[in-house]
């Protein structure tokens, strides 16, 4: 072959393989465990593998005996393992990750249509290197379509029917959350916002990433607002604790583009969940609500036992489910009225909140509540370090739900640390 054929066929190739690889970027193949639709997660299964490779201490090798699979790392050893278990039972692996807080490699399986599902999901309970098998659960943002109807200078905050009824800017006076670390799991947040510009500590996104590859998504955004808008910047509105520090972990996505409703599943709030506690998120926000599932469980208690305060919205429809609120030591906030059963009761309705694009508009649910929790927690925290779970939900449980006496009264009381003092 002359050189001149010879360079010729070689440019072909090269791109070639570069559109394949812009295709399958287009496709969205960083998250092919992720289903866009209900129909393809009733056929993937989560399957954990105790790995005794994770949090190894490293030997003098950079990556601690994992390699790099986009932004996780997964042993050697467990992807073998993930591998003979889908040759064994028929199934595709889709991904695999490890979930450092357990000590597990959790993989994402599909499982073929000509394989019974529920035959596959009891053969993996039996085998003896599996130590965990479930279904893809889908979760819900717990949010209703926006409705129509002192001393800062942000022009909205009069508007702001939950900062007012709660007395938040005297609050401000004493405790403004300075320092309280904040895991919001939700959809994206718009971290260009006028008034959340600067507010986000760290960002990070495990669900698909949109076409036009935009973060700024009206739920997250929305949570976000509520808990940390900046106040006294002459625009917009003012947040419950705009000094804490939010991390903003994106694990849920909107159910077409610029809908309020949104969902997640199983796996994304799995990474989002390791995430926050390998963060030490003293707080973490969970403005959703979905069916019982055993691995969100078993992290959530890993969280709760390291002493994180884990708030979960509770949903006014029954037949979203009740997980995670439902979990004890979880503190579960709804709106009133509509919610069932909540331990806390904040405002929910109607609330005046950020949305993308530099603007604001109200918005009505559970899911708004919960940020008024984590927010006013997050200014108890500043004042009681110390202060655990429990403490927390003391003080902000009562049947009048006034949270801001509580939180005046607990600016009076010193802490265990004050006392040793």
């Amino acid at each position: 072959m002359n050189p001149n054929a010879f360079m010729k066929l070689f440019q072909l190739s090269l791109f070639a393989c570069l559109l394949a690889l812009l295709t399958a970027c287009a496709n969205n193949t960083d998250y092919p465990y992720l289903g866009d639709s209900a129909t393809v997660d009733d056929r993937r299964l989560l399957v954990t593998i105790a790995d005794r490779t994770i949090n190894r201490e490293s030997s003098g090798n950079a990556l601690n005996g994992y390699r790099i699979r986009g932004q996780y790392n997964n042993s050697g050893w467990s992807e073998r393992i993930a591998g003979e278990l889908a040759e064994r039972y028929h199934l595709q692996v889709i991904t695999q990750w490890p979930v450092t807080a357990l000590g597990v490699s959790c993989v994402v399986y599909e499982v073929p249509k000509q394989v019974r599902l529920t035959q596959v999901m009891a053969d993996l309970q039996k085998d003896q290197q599996v130590s965990l098998v479930q279904k893809m659960q889908r979760f819900q943002v717990l949010a209703s379509q926006p409705s129509t109807s002192s001393s800062y200078s942000d022009p909205y905050l009069h508007l702001q029917s939950g900062f007012q009824s709660l007395g938040i800017n005297d609050l401000h006076h004493k405790t403004t959350g300075r320092g309280v670390r904040i895991a919001l799991i939700d959809t994206g947040v718009d971290v260009d916002h006028p008034d959340l510009k600067g507010q986000i500590k760290y960002s990070e996104n495990m669900a698909p990433e949109p076409t036009d590859h935009n973060m700024a998504e009206v739920h997250g955004t929305a949570v976000a607002g509520v808990l940390s808008a900046r106040p006294d910047n002459g625009i917009g509105i003012a947040g419950i604790a705009p000094d804490a520090e939010i991390f903003a972990l994106r694990a849920c996505w909107p159910n077409k583009p610029d809908s309020l409703a949104a969902h997640c599943n199983s796996f994304t709030l799995a990474l989002a969940l390791n995430k926050a506690i390998t963060l030490d998120s003293q707080i973490v926000n969970l403005s959703l609500s979905g069916s019982e599932d055993p691995l969100l469980r078993q992290l959530i208690e890993i969280a709760l036992a390291k002493g994180i305060i884990v708030i979960a919205a509770v949903p006014g429809n029954d037949q979203i489910g009740g997980f995670p609120a439902n979990i004890s030591g979880v503190i579960a906030v709804g709106q009133g009225g509509e919610s069932s059963n909540p331990e806390i009761i904040a405002p929910g309705r109607d609330i005046l909140t950020t949305v993308p694009h530099q603007a604001y508009d109200f918005m009505t649910g559970s899911s708004f509540a919960t940020p008024h929790v984590a927010g006013m927690a997050a200014l108890l925290l500043q004042l009681h370090p110390d202060w655990q779970a429990l403490d927390i939900k003391r003080e902000l449980s009562s049947e009048s739900n006034l949270l801001n006496t509580h939180v005046l009264n607990a600016a009076t009381t010193p802490s265990k640390q004050d006392e040793q003092h």
